[in-house]
């Protein structure tokens, strides 16, 4: 019942047979012939008839080229540089500018925290808060800064510490001195890079919390890392297997719980960012004060006892009779379903966290007042310690395991933790796999069992159909604004088909060609014509191929929720570019959320300077959502988003026009166009024009938008304000 064959025609579907490299092919036009992506697509437009799009104007490129690499807005100076500069090199010079850029990484990083659905609290009831979280989405801005190669990129988030070797571990990992003598097979790594490697597993734990404990609640969290892991890396719906084989592609229920045993053995990790004897310090100090503190607790305790007792036979003497007994019988003479009723009861005094629960507010209202002084002294010792205690040492959210033997993981029929079958062996997608997959035996003074390393090693395998594919594809859809494959997470049945299956294998192989390299698959998607196309419809075009599927223009994106906040910021003048860190509040309506102890927002005034941070540093809490990214249609925080919706609803356009940062920032954008352009009029939509459109306005425009300025006294705010709510603002052409 557990096994399931694949047939050679299942194994014959292109995504899992490997890329096959071919010569591109020439094109009449020899423009078409200079980057092989133009001749695939040149001839691909050509059997249908239609012809390319011409070239975009300098100014449309300069803004698309800074919008699709950091995100920001051009300013009107760096428009009119690139405008001038006639070298024929000028466009390949001002792409590598972008590509160099520290803003370049926090764009990307944007995209692939929606893959990983990157949150900084746990969801469920009380979206517990992550306050170190923010380690991982600084390591994902990090490693497309430094183009990271994707192969590693890939490994350290599944295996990061499985490339290190006990002594790595042990190494001072802020010394820089010591992480010399820290040696990993096989090339030595820096102390940043030790922390990296721990930092980038936080990918494993980037999935909800507190929706069940026990079995069960681990099977589930098990899925999510699952079905995130292969749709984020394989383009594939893995987590369909869950309970039975997979109802249209060739994934056996098998191979799931064979990939669910390479994860069975992690456990979570809080990795010290600190050297070890500061761990040591710390944790000897901390002991030293909580045993001065130990006979003070016990005190408090001790009297606290007895009207905690009143409390607790008040609350039973309340219950039905049949609890009422329960509690009363001795412990070693309940019936099963007595204890049953007592461990109801405790649960609801003691850890109810919605009403019933026992307080110490509770206990000290019924104290006389002699043993009410007696406690407050006893707490104020207490906390008198406590102030003495070290402050915490920086930690990053990590994955381990308990050593390099396995803990057994089984086949379950139907999904169930109740109809357990064999214990499964690692393994990776069969169809995928022409053979068995070998996987490393861990060395012997190893900490975990080397299966996430050989999982990500398979993964990144060039032989592997899926991983450079869908990374391509994935590069591709953010430049192109769809994929060649126009379902990004899903290459399989029932997914689409490639639009240019002989350029997507081209660019896969090329991919691996060039060490997987993200900013030369960048680059050389970005100095194609293609890319470089105007955004106009033809006519002729549209008759053919109404959907753009052959690429023959560029088409016009609406910018993300996080890019639209951005440049609102950035064209008003008052965006703070610093990166990493810790994350921001901007002010939320309490109005807006359902707040309780443990899910909060502390946002600060839209006119704190210290909300003026780019929206990436936004705290994304799953409960919570910031108001403008969920009306512009940010992903729920909860699943994979592989491609976010582009709606246009009118909560959008009154959002813009009411919300009060955007009214707030209106303002600042006018106090700039009053310090840039003086007090006259048409100077300062002029202005306006350039800074937001990256333009100059149309006489018409310039007439209109000056006369209502000048006509108006809260003209120029008002006309910031209608800027934002422009299409061309808040669209890619």
């Amino acid at each position: 019942m557990e096994d399931r064959a694949i047939t050679p025609e299942e194994r014959a579907y292109w995504a899992f047979q490997s890329p096959k490299r071919i010569t591109p092919p020439r094109a009449a036009q020899p423009a078409w012939n200079k980057n092989p992506i133009d001749a695939f697509l040149f001839a691909a437009m050509k059997v249908k008839g239609a012809k390319p799009s011409p070239r975009a104007d300098r100014r449309t490129l300069i803004r698309r080229a800074y919008l699709d690499l950091t995100g920001l807005p051009p300013s009107p100076e760096e428009v009119a540089a690139f405008e001038k500069d006639t070298a024929p090199d000028a466009w390949e010079r001002l792409v590598d500018k972008l590509l160099a850029s520290p803003h370049y990484g926090e764009r990307w990083a944007r995209h692939w925290l929606d893959l990983v659905r990157f949150a900084d609290s746990g969801g469920f009831e009380f979206d517990v808060d992550r306050p170190d979280a923010w380690r991982y989405r600084d390591y994902v801005v990090k490693s497309f800064n430094n183009d990271k190669p994707y192969d590693q990129f890939v490994k350290e988030q599944l295996a990061g510490d499985e490339y290190l070797t006990e002594n790595q571990h042990a190494e001072n990992t802020t010394n820089a001195q010591n992480a010399q003598n820290a040696k990993s097979t096989p090339n030595s790594q820096s102390a940043q890079d030790i922390q990296d490697a721990m930092i980038a597993t936080g990918f494993l734990r980037l999935g909800p919390e507190g929706g069940g404990g026990g079995e069960r609640g681990r099977q589930d969290s098990l899925d999510d890392v699952i079905t995130t892991s292969t749709l984020t890396f394989m383009g594939l719906t893995v987590g369909c297997a869950r309970c039975h084989d997979h109802k249209f592609d060739p994934i056996p229920q098998k191979d799931y719980y064979r990939i669910q045993a390479v994860f069975y053995s992690t456990k979570p990790v809080s990795y010290p960012l600190v050297a070890p004897d500061v761990v040591a310090a710390n944790k000897a100090e901390t002991q030293r004060i909580e045993n001065l503190q130990r006979p003070l607790r016990r005190a408090k305790s001790d009297l606290e006892a007895p009207y905690l007792k009143i409390l607790v036979d008040e609350a039973v003497s309340r219950l039905p009779e049949y609890m009422q007994i329960a509690w009363n019988t001795p412990a070693d003479k309940r019936t099963p379903g007595q204890k049953l009723n007592v461990q109801q009861i405790k649960k609801t005094l003691e850890d109810d966290s919605l009403s019933q629960k026992l307080t110490e507010k509770d206990i000290v209202a019924r104290m006389s007042a002699e043993d009410k002084a007696k406690h407050d002294a006893l707490k104020a010792q207490i906390r008198d310690l406590d102030k003495q205690k070290p402050k915490p040492y920086p930690t990053a959210r990590a994955i381990g395991e308990a050593g390099a033997t396995a803990q057994p993981s089984y086949f379950l029929h139907r999904g169930s933790i109740d109809t357990k079958g064999s214990v499964m062996t690692p393994g990776v997608l069969s169809v995928a796999c022409d053979s068995e997959y070998q996987f490393p035996t861990p060395p012997a003074n190893a900490t975990s069992s080397y299966r996430r390393r050989g999982f990500a090693e398979w993964l990144v395998a060039p032989n592997n159909p899926l991983t450079s594919r869908v990374m391509v594809n994935r590069l591709w859809q953010h430049h192109f604004g769809e994929g060649i494959v126009r379902t990004p997470s899903n290459f399989g049945k029932m997914g689409e088909a490639p639009s240019h299956p002989e350029l997507l294998d081209w660019l896969a192989t090329e991919f691996v060609a060039r060490s997987w390299s993200m900013k030369q698959m960048h680059r050389l998607m970005m100095t194609s014509q293609a890319y470089q196309m105007a955004s106009d419809d033809t006519a002729a075009n549209v008759a053919i191929d109404p959907e753009n599927r052959l690429f023959w223009r560029m088409p016009r994106v609406r910018l993300e929720a996080e890019i639209i906040r951005d440049a609102i910021l950035a064209v008003a003048g008052n965006l703070n570019r610093s990166l990493g860190g810790p994350a921001i509040y901007p002010y939320i309506d309490p109005n807006l959320f359902q707040s309780s102890t443990k899910r909060t927002w502390p946002g600060k005034p839209d006119d704190d300077p210290a909300t003026w941070r780019r929206s990436l540093y936004v705290y994304s809490k799953r409960s919570i959502r910031y108001p403008l990214f969920e009306t512009f249609d940010q992903p729920n925080l909860i699943n994979s988003c592989e491609r976010r919706n582009r709606s246009t609803i009118a909560p959008q356009a009154l959002l813009m026009m009411n919300n009060n940062f955007v009214i707030l920032e209106s303002r600042k954008f006018a106090d700039r166009l009053r310090k840039d352009a003086g007090e006259d009029a048409k100077a300062q939509v002029e202005r306006a024009f350039r800074l937001a459109l990256g333009r100059v306005p149309t006489q018409f425009e310039l007439t209109k938008a000056a006369d209502f300025v000048g006509g108006n006294p809260n003209g120029l705010a008002e006309f910031c304000q209608a800027m934002f709510n422009l299409n061309e603002f808040v669209y890619r052409q």
